[in-house]
């Protein structure tokens, strides 16, 4: 039996992930959205794997430079992430207006309160379904001050708290 579309939606809700800002730079412009999609690959190579809707501004600018910054959020940063993911109709360059960026060069922008951000060069992207699966290979890892990363769970941001 094939599953419901809205029960398989639920069952996703209330699965937990680390909510990530996903950077790119393309023509000049900067690109960013956010997502959960993400998680380690391999320890060696250094890599990761990502999930990410083809019909997005941010998609296309990470295939057409083959660069992304992957940016963990530190708790407290859901109106960031809010921001970036659309909800709040901000687009483009005007989601950038917030948060401390560190732009370079051409480099992906890198949020400087993350609490992790993951240089990566693209090298491979699958198709499949309206997404497109990213392996990435890690090129710089630059660890924030706090230990912890924002969650996404049951619709809600939070933090993980650890049993004592």
């Amino acid at each position: 039996m094939a599953p419901n579309l809205d029960a398989f939606r639920e069952s996703m809700a209330r699965l937990a992930a680390t909510v990530h800002i996903v950077t790119a730079r393309s023509s000049g412009l900067r690109h960013g959205m956010t997502m959960t999609a993400a998680c380690s690959l391999s320890v060696d190579p250094m890599s990761m794997i990502l999930s990410i809707q083809r019909g997005s501004a941010t998609h296309d600018a990470i295939l057409a430079s083959r660069r992304l910054c992957l940016n963990m959020l530190a708790p407290g940063d859901d109106g960031l992430a809010m921001r970036f993911s659309g909800a709040l109709g901000h687009r483009g360059e005007d989601r950038f207006a917030e948060g401390d960026w560190l732009c370079t060069s051409d480099a992906p922008p890198r949020l400087r309160s993350a609490a992790a951000a993951l240089q990566c060069d693209l090298v491979e992207a699958h198709g499949f379904g309206t997404h497109s699966v990213l392996i990435c290979a890690v090129s710089h890892v630059h660890l924030g001050s706090g230990a912890t990363a924002l969650v996404y769970a049951n619709r809600r941001y939070g933090e993980v708290h650890h049993a004592a």
